[in-house]
């Protein structure tokens, strides 16, 4: 994904649909299609973003200054590690809006889409609606980047462990689901 250069000026405003819309890779918007809710990692030419698909009235309560938390976890599954990101949107802060996102870092892609986020000192999230049209932009800062590498850390040094073939990320995944709540 190609972020256009005009919209990282636009983003230092958090409260306005960007003034350039970045559209998604042909193969990502395919997958997001079929998703009411989504929260994913994707590399850009600036970076790591958090491409969110939410339903709009969603995105617009979203808009303005609203505090964002990630807490970052790992969970040590017996058929792989799973890094899971919760990411809290406090647009109302009796019921705030939370996603997940999940990180496998036996994938070569998503750990390094994983540590370069660890890397970074602010987050672009990318707001995209049903239409799959992009509404809004964040910025994020205040990252915890030492969370993240110690994440980061363990979840190699435990996948170390698993014996070549026996690792099941898809399986730890849903075991994870199964056992944590939004």
């Amino acid at each position: 994904m190609t972020m256009p250069e005009d919209e990282l000026h636009h983003q230092q405003s958090t409260d306005n649909a960007p003034l350039i819309p970045t559209s998604l890779p042909p193969d990502l918007a395919e997958f997001l299609r079929a998703q009411r809710y989504a929260c994913l990692t994707h590399a850009t030419d600036r970076g790591v973003v958090l491409v969110v698909k939410i339903p709009g009235i969603d995105i617009e309560s979203a808009r303005g200054t609203v505090p964002i938390h990630f807490q970052h976890e790992l969970y040590e599954h017996p058929a792989a590690p799973v890094i899971r990101i919760v990411t809290t949107i406090y647009d109302q802060p009796r019921s705030p809006l939370r996603l997940e996102t999940f990180a496998n870092v036996e994938d070569p892609q998503q750990r390094s889409d994983y540590a370069a986020l660890a890397e970074q000192q602010e987050l672009f999230m990318l707001f995209f609606d049903e239409a799959l049209q992009h509404r809004l932009t964040k910025a994020v800062g205040g990252l915890d980047n030492p969370v993240m590498l110690d994440v980061l850390q363990r979840a190699d040094q435990f996948l170390a462990g698993i014996p070549p073939g026996q690792v099941n990320f898809d399986l730890a995944k849903a075991a994870v689901m199964e056992t944590t709540q939004l």
